[in-house]
């Protein structure tokens, strides 16, 4: 029977690691974002008779896979085995053990991912293993990987936590969107108590939530709704509509600015309406507040562009609409720039044709092209939340500033694919139309001088390993 096994060593004790993957929400954030996988349902539980319902989408195809815990020790193991999905056989044993290093005590552990599999028409499709293996090899650097920082960003945060609660209590708006999914996640596994706050026209999602994840919404007075924002930690702010989902009709710009002003005015008014309000709120706005500005070097209190710029009249009004919190409690301002995702966002329009070799520089390349990865956007977020010492703006974009040129021939180099086709200024405009500007083609050079001196420490402070850790080709 064809096995698998990985192996790592992390630097916290066995007890610590064990409670990472036995915390709500550990198996969404242990998902590699390059699967299109849903978690549909699960009981956050590794004891025996515990199940999990997941969806994994391939080819068009929608697979069904359903898991059951078959073995629990605290601390030590515990044994998945498959009850329906592609294999004909999978039993996976994760086993923790300590490392001793001379002392009394063990503060550093290793996980080990053993597992036995038989593939269906065995031995016919065994001629499918090397390719197999390769998967797994790259789902499982991905999932050590993101354990790893993890549990450096818990112990990171609880030094953070001041007076907060052992277990705080955060708010999310947007939390079905790309950054406010993974924080969402993020914030679970961190042990937070989250309060997805909700629209009431917000559409269902077949993604289940963590058992520690509850809901509100924006518009609704009843006591139960208001009980659940009573006495918040925080609130992260991300609703808004997407600014590149469609072309920029005046109807699309309507809805962009509405969705991101009137909202928060909203979301402002409803907060401070409670008897016991947040203690914070940390808002999201852009680095397009500052417009084409070439090769300026601009920080967090360069001024931004004139208000005939969209996208800059978009994100000053929202921000002035998040400082309108003032008043109750303490605000924090994260520009985001490039969110990267190999699924979501703009990553994948770029992936297509780089695959195919038909990438390049996107116009002359020379425009500075901000840009962060999904989980430090969420990591950025939950610093910000949790550190007091924070508020007004900070850039949450990577230290690693680079130009479009370099951020095409980076993706190439992962991808081992030329990076010399440059698509023409013009033919960007003519498929995009106004928003082809300030989304591609404008220039903004902006310094993280300000989060790097709050703390926080980027997980991802350089392209090739972000693009190496989004599509699991750590060791490309």
């Amino acid at each position: 029977m064809p096995l698998f096994e990985a192996s790592s060593a992390f630097d916290c004790d066995q007890h610590q690691l064990f409670a990472y993957h036995q915390s709500p929400g550990a198996i969404d954030r242990l998902i590699p974002p390059w699967e299109d996988i849903t978690v549909l349902s699960s009981q956050d539980s590794l004891e025996v008779g515990s199940k999990v319902v997941l969806e994994n989408r391939m080819f068009g195809l929608r697979l069904k896979v359903k898991a059951i815990h078959v073995e629990y020790e605290p601390e030590r193991l515990f044994v998945d085995s498959m009850e329906q999905g592609p294999f004909r056989r999978w039993l996976h044993r994760h086993q923790f053990d300590p490392i001793q290093n001379g002392g009394s005590q063990a503060t550093s552990s290793r996980l080990t991912d053993h597992i036995e599999f038989e593939l269906p028409l065995a031995p016919v499709s065994h001629i499918a293993l090397p390719w197999l293996r390769s998967k797994l090899a790259a789902m499982f650097a991905y999932r050590h990987q993101v354990t790893r920082d993890d549990i450096t960003a818990l112990q990171q945060l609880k030094s953070l936590r001041g007076s907060l609660h052992d277990r705080p209590r955060i708010g999310i708006t947007g939390s079905s969107g790309l950054v406010g999914q993974r924080t969402l996640e993020l914030a679970s596994v961190m042990g937070c108590e989250v309060v997805r706050i909700l629209r009431r026209e917000s559409k269902p999602r077949r993604q289940r939530d963590p058992t520690n994840v509850q809901s509100a919404f924006l518009d609704s007075t009843e006591k139960e709704n208001s009980e659940r924002l009573e006495g918040l930690d925080a609130v992260i702010h991300l609703a808004g509509a997407g600014i590149g989902d469609r072309r920029w009709t005046l109807s699309a710009k309507q809805a962009i600015y509405n969705s991101r002003i009137d909202t928060t005015q909203q979301l402002v008014h409803q907060l401070q309406s409670l008897a016991r309000p947040p203690r914070s709120l940390v808002s999201v706005s852009g680095i397009g507040i500052f417009g084409d500005r070439a090769t300026e070097v601009l920080d967090e209190y360069s001024q931004p562009a004139p208000r005939s710029d969209f996208l800059s009249w978009v994100a000053q009004d929202w921000e002035s609409a998040a400082n309108g919190y003032e008043s109750t409690g303490r605000v924090a301002i994260a520009r985001l720039g490039v969110v990267l995702h190999p699924r979501l966002g703009a990553l994948p329009k770029l992936l297509t044709p780089m695959r195919l070799g038909l990438g390049g520089p996107i116009g002359n390349g020379k425009q500075f092209w901000p840009w962060i990865h999904v989980d430090d956007a969420a990591n950025t977020l939950l610093h910000l939340a949790f550190n007091g010492e924070c508020h007004g703006p900070y850039h949450a974009v990577s230290p690693e500033a680079a130009t479009n040129r370099t951020f095409m021939q980076t993706l190439g180099h992962v991808l081992h694919r030329p990076s010399l086709l440059p698509m023409p200024t013009f033919a960007i405009k003519v498929l995009l139309g106004e928003m082809a500007e300030p989304l591609l083609l404008a220039s903004t050079h902006v310094t993280t001088d300000r989060l790097l001196g709050s703390g926080y420490r980027f997980r991802f402070p350089d392209l090739r390993g972000a693009f190496q850790n989004l599509l699991g080709l750590q060791g490309g």
